[in-house]
């Protein structure tokens, strides 16, 4: 069921977000040079990779069969739907808000959302760091305009929404041997 689907991949994904949260204060110390931040990139990578196989592990432990096309929409979409709603909602408090000393505490409550993706979705907290890497070094330095800069934030705060439900869900149509065939099967 869909509702069966949104709970394994919280769980897979709260896992993968703690161990990856782990790995980044690791990966913190490490100083800021071309090793370093490839080292960073190659383990964002990982961490984005990882939700495949995490997939494929909850379906075998939980069983799902392979989903019908509506189901399958629903399990990519719902999740990705939270994650944009708490990234884009986060982003808008602190924008809208942060000028103004009598809202402070929306521009607060952004902020505060922003940072626990940190722990609660490292992986695509992380990736966000990745991409504003990105913006603020080479694309700024090649000439980029700044709303070109600023659609491509918002373009890869929607992949980072929408990339680990989706390879999550892939992973969880990768075939599993069964256990139970005619060989092993005692009489």
């Amino acid at each position: 069921t869909v509702p069966g689907r949104f709970g394994g991949f919280a769980a897979g994904h709260f896992i993968l977000s703690l161990l990856g949260w782990m790995g980044w204060l690791g990966l913190a110390g490490l100083p800021d040079c071309a090793h370093g931040r490839a080292l960073f990139s190659w383990y964002v990578l990982l961490l984005m990779a990882l939700y495949v196989p995490a997939g494929w592990v909850v379906s075998r432990l939980r069983g799902w069969p392979r989903p019908d096309r509506k189901t399958g929409c629903k399990a990519v979409l719902y999740p990705a739907l939270c994650a944009w709603g708490w990234a884009f909602g986060g982003c808008g408090l602190l924008l809208l808000f942060s000028g103004r000393e009598a809202l402070f505490p929306l521009a607060f409550t952004g902020f505060a959302l922003l940072a626990l993706s940190f722990l609660l979705a490292s992986p695509s907290a992380l990736f966000m760091l990745l991409t504003l890497d990105l913006l603020s070094g080479s694309l700024r330095d090649a000439g980029v305009n700044a709303f070109f800069q600023s659609s491509a934030w918002f373009a890869a705060m929607f992949l980072a929404g929408l990339l680990p439900p989706m390879l999550f869900f892939l992973g969880s149509l990768l075939p599993k041997k069964r256990l139970t065939t005619a060989k092993n099967v005692i009489k």
